[in-house]
């Protein structure tokens, strides 16, 4: 099944104050998600001198879910790391991008890389095409038919 990565933002509005792991199924037929979520909510409050507080595998929590769009659920993930990136005034750069991608591919089985290359893809493009936004919505795709009848190759 497919998984995804989630790392709530300090203002986050999560239901989870504890380290805790659930598990969360489907009886429809669906695709597994994995959701990771940070429960600390610290915040530099003591000026230049406070630091920011590294992360430990230990600060996050994972949930298994079912999924029946993967794509979907991938795409708002990662926006929704973009949105919590941009929030918190860090740059949406290649190498976020990169360290995205990662860790999306190093928490969930092989076969749902393809939603995951998928939603990335998407992402790159729409985040090209209009750096200052983040797409809300999955992008138009034109379909073979419509490329064909463009090139005239469909009678």
């Amino acid at each position: 099944g497919s998984r995804r990565f989630f790392v709530g933002s300090g203002s986050s509005s999560s239901l989870i104050e504890e380290a805790r792991t659930s598990v969360t199924t489907s009886e429809e037929t669906g695709s597994s998600s994995t959701a990771t979520t940070n429960t600390t909510h610290d915040s530099p409050r003591e000026g230049d001198d406070a630091k920011e507080k590294v992360m430990k595998p230990d600060d996050f929590i994972t949930v298994l879910t079912y999924s029946q769009s993967p794509y979907d659920d991938f795409r708002r993930s990662m926006q929704e790391m973009i949105q919590a990136r941009l929030h918190h005034r860090g740059k949406v750069n290649w190498e976020f991008m990169e360290e995205l991608l990662f860790c999306y591919i190093n928490l969930n089985d092989k076969k749902s890389y393809r939603y995951i290359l998928r939603a990335f893809v998407d992402l790159v493009v729409a985040l090209r095409e209009n750096p200052c936004r983040i797409p809300a919505g999955s992008p138009k795709v034109r379909g073979n038919q419509d490329m064909r009848k463009k090139r005239g190759d469909v009678t």
